[in-house]
């Protein structure tokens, strides 16, 4: 090869590179995760993206935000349009996470002499991007004017929650970005009335996008519990991303604190200090008189000696999708011959869920613990209580019970006072679940996550179930 022809080739290889980085917006393949996020803007003035670490949530809001800046709606885009320039904003903990995250997705790295952009930052081509106004944090800028495929001038601003509400008044924008949950409540109000009078008049779009590290804020909770027309939520896991390999998942999670692991993971909200389930005790309450036969049955148990041993019974109505607590059960050092003729009192076709210290052996016997339980003719499940996907992280099954109390899928008869009294006192010190008198909180917890291998009444005995509320076993 001569040299004329070498540095043809080079020059040919480094234009393919600039056109590759200059097309890394229309180069974007969404997951379906990502397409049915952006459909929802369609319906929907808000809406809340609360997914795992890594798994691409601020790539995916800001794709949606070229998008809309540049007006170069790609063939596979179902979400909602502009026809016009926008005003828009992209919001940060502070400039410094805005310059390296926000601003790096969006347009590159900010130099003397503009921006710069590599294989992993710039969805905005270099050649849409016009006027640039700059911070005072060092290469960030404040303001960016954008080409439009109209012709006119899209505005981008970046704006910190560092700032104060002060700065986030006296503008109308029509599609808003904030990436991470403020901790102020007042931002993401403020954030909202900047949209009413966007799109035109039409009202503008506010999409957050966060890892809940701060729990289960207000925010939040409005989102998960009391959502409005017009707001939509969607939760993303490690599961939803294919581009995290199993090793990498592996090699993350040796470095994710254990009781972090759910949320960084699954992307539920971690619980700080506090109640663990934060409603009035009247929200799930109710009166149980009868169970109908149809309604498949199954139990859960905590294994205890020093710290009671507590079994809990759950009915589910398949039909409406909600699991009610009837009945329970709490005793201290007792062995699994007693508790055993407890639980067989209580029906002894309804299968019986079971933790994972069910596996460890007896001192004196050698046997397993789940094993004493059958031995003594308790219908223990054949694998101890696991999620569907094989996980039994104590957050994922805290979380699934929150959720349904929140949406009414979680009932308890109201006589059974010791559960209640958990209830009260189950809470988290410095983010972790306190392990004190959670004894009916876990087996609850157990049972719920074997749902599905809930059982209904044999032929034989068939006959509507009545709850003696008089009696702490019930029937």
């Amino acid at each position: 090869m001569t040299r004329s022809s070498s540095i043809e080739l080079l020059e040919l290889l480094t234009e393919k590179e600039r056109r590759v980085r200059e097309r890394k917006m229309f180069n974007f393949k969404p997951y379906p995760w990502q397409e049915k996020f952006y459909h929802a803007g369609k319906e929907n003035k808000q809406r809340l993206l609360m997914a795992a670490n890594r798994v691409g949530k601020t790539l995916s809001a800001s794709e949606e935000m070229a998008i809309h800046l540049t007006g170069e709606y790609p063939d596979w885009w179902d979400g909602v349009k502009f026809s016009f320039p926008i005003n828009a904003w992209a919001l940060g903990v502070s400039g410094e996470q805005i310059r390296d995250v926000l601003q790096y997705t969006l347009c590159g790295r900010l130099g003397v002499d503009g921006f710069h952009q590599d294989d992993q930052g710039g969805l905005i081509p270099l050649s849409m991007i016009g006027d640039i106004t700059r911070s005072m944090t060092p290469k960030l800028a404040k303001d960016i004017k954008v080409k439009h495929a109209t012709g006119g001038w899209s505005q981008l601003s970046f704006k910190s929650y560092s700032q104060g509400q002060h700065a986030l008044m006296g503008s109308s924008v029509d599609f808003a970005l904030i990436d991470e949950e403020p901790e102020d409540d007042e931002i993401y109000p403020q954030v909202v009335t900047r949209t009413a009078t966007g799109n035109k008049g039409q009202g503008g779009y506010v999409v957050l996008s966060l890892t809940p590290e701060n729990g289960q804020t207000k925010l939040i909770s409005q989102f998960l519990t009391d959502l409005q027309p017009g707001q939509y939520m969607q939760n993303v896991t490690w599961n939803d991303a294919p581009h995290l390999t199993d090793e990498t998942k592996r090699q993350l999670l040796s470095a994710i604190p254990e009781y972090q692991r759910d949320m960084r993971t699954k992307g539920i909200p971690l619980l700080g200090s506090g109640a663990i389930f934060p409603l009035s005790e009247e929200n799930i309450k109710t009166e149980i008189d009868r169970i109908p036969n149809y309604w498949p049955r199954i139990a859960g148990i905590d294994f205890g000696w020093d710290h009671p041993s507590a079994v809990v019974w759950l009915a589910w109505d398949r039909d409406n999708d909600c699991i009610y607590v009837y009945n329970c059960y709490r005793q201290n050092q007792v062995t699994p011959a007693v508790i055993a003729v407890t639980i067989r009192a209580k029906r002894d076709w309804i299968p019986v869920a079971w933790p994972h210290d069910g596996l460890q052996h007896d001192k004196g016997s050698g046997i397993q613990l789940a094993e004493q339980y059958r031995n003594n003719g308790v219908n223990m499940l054949r694998q101890r209580a696991t999620f569907e996907d094989g996980s039994n992280g104590v957050e994922a099954g805290i979380f699934e019970m929150l959720d349904r109390m929140q949406t009414g899928r979680l009932k308890v008869a109201s006589h059974l006072h010791e559960w209640f009294e958990e209830y009260r006192m189950y809470h988290r010190k410095d983010g972790k679940v306190v392990k004190e008198k959670d004894d009916l909180m876990a087996a609850t917890r157990y049972g719920m996550m074997m749902i599905r291998h809930a059982e209904t009444e044999p032929k034989e005995e068939v006959e509507q179930d009545y709850i003696e509320t008089s009696n702490p076993m019930g029937y």
